[in-house]
């Protein structure tokens, strides 16, 4: 059965890296969840390529794993710990926990000061002390501590979380068939400087 045709493969080589699938996948959730960012664990996507005809074989390989997604208001300080956190060199080294964020991200990290350089939303820098929602699948809310370098209480904190779904498949599903021949390029969302 085909869920849906994209306008080109789309690949996800490496999960520490930003990849067009990741994009996607991203991009889907934050459309759901009306959320300024989303974190997809990088490792939550199973697959190198996919399409450019998807089938719901292609689809299940491919993002395996059935979560709840939920959507948090945080500040932008807690924003930009967990990017300083998930984004340094050490985490990329294939055994840390990577992650994949929508169009409306852009973050520069700097390999060789080791320090987030630059963390915008909507092409505007996140201030410290504005509100921002954040989704995140359970999986990374219960592993909080060590994959985002935040606690559960600091991501419930503004009293303002709201469960976006039950089940991320059903909603990625949706999202794929209703938007046929999708395009994704990787467009610098998150950007290491050596």
């Amino acid at each position: 059965m085909i869920i849906t045709k994209f306008a080109q493969e789309l690949t996800h080589p490496k999960r520490e890296e930003e990849t067009t699938l990741g994009n996607l996948i991203a991009d889907a959730f934050a459309e759901t969840g009306d959320a300024d960012i989303v974190l997809v664990g990088s490792g939550s996507i199973r697959v190198k390529k996919l399409g450019p005809v998807m089938t719901l074989k292609d689809f299940l390989a491919c993002f395996p794993y059935d979560d709840s997604i939920t959507k948090y208001t945080i500040s932008g300080e807690k924003l930009k710990i967990i990017f300083s956190h998930f984004m340094r060199k050490e985490n990329r080294n294939g055994e840390g926990e990577c992650y994949q964020v929508n169009s409306k991200v852009k973050a520069e990290y700097d390999d060789s000061k080791g320090e987030l350089v630059s963390l915008t939303v909507d092409a505007m820098p996140v201030e410290d002390n504005k509100l921002y929602t954040i989704c995140l699948q359970g999986y990374h809310f219960s592993n909080c501590q060590s994959y985002l370098n935040v606690t559960n209480d600091d991501l419930l904190e503004s009293g303002l979380s709201k469960v976006v779904t039950t089940s991320a498949q059903e909603v990625l599903e949706e999202y794929f068939r209703n938007n046929q021949n999708i395009s994704m390029s990787e467009k610098g969302r998150l950007v290491y400087i050596k």
